[in-house]
């Protein structure tokens, strides 16, 4: 009898090892990185964007700079007009190529207009800092932003992250819609928040 009792003992710990511990949904170090990110206001960037349809496939150089809510957008290159500057803010945006100037409220609209392309300019801020704007996305396992889908049907996927200073930040990143996909890399960073140093 006591073999007996020994042996279902035994058996039942052996059941309570193989059971995998529970997967833990706390992610701390996502979840610092974030507040990190979303603590920035104030920087620029610089690099190249390429614009690729089924049709062609065109280079430019790119710059940005945002100042809390307010954008500036260069983009130089290839596109038809030599280049736009765009400044936006939530529901004003002006634009100025080489020989005119033009103004609304829809920032992607009007760059669509003046070349072509879809640039969803408002959402970029975040995009650029590996913010996603929906709930469900994905993480790498360095516990960065890997990717989301917009509920737009805009696809974001962050290639690869390098150190600028205390910060990490996307290096490459991929944006593809319906008609168009914009490949971004980016060759320098510049945070001028004074949290930041």
């Amino acid at each position: 009898m006591r073999q007996l009792v020994f042996i279902i003992i035994f058996a039942m710990s052996l059941t309570a090892c193989s059971i995998a511990p529970p997967i833990s949904t706390d992610n701390s170090e996502w979840d610092s990185h974030l507040a990190d990110l979303n603590r920035l206001n104030n920087w620029q960037l610089s690099g190249k964007i390429a614009f690729i349809s089924d049709a062609s496939r065109q280079a430019a150089n790119l710059y940005w700079q945002q100042q809390g809510d307010k954008s500036i957008l260069r983009i130089n290159g290839p596109l038809g007009i030599q280049g736009i500057e765009l400044h936006y803010q939530p529901g004003k945006v002006w634009v100025k190529t080489k020989d005119e100037e033009y103004s609304g409220k829809d920032a992607q609209l009007l760059v669509h207009r003046l070349t072509g392309w879809q640039v969803p300019v408002e959402q970029l801020p975040k995009w650029l800092l590996g913010i996603p704007t929906q709930n469900d996305y994905q993480l790498n396992p360095q516990h960065r932003l890997a990717g989301f889908t917009t509920d737009e049907q805009w696809e974001i996927s962050y290639v690869n992250y390098a150190q600028y200073n205390t910060h990490t930040l996307p290096r490459q990143l991929e944006m593809r819609s319906t008609d168009n996909l914009l490949k971004l890399n980016i060759h320098k960073w510049q945070i001028n928040d004074s949290t930041s140093n």
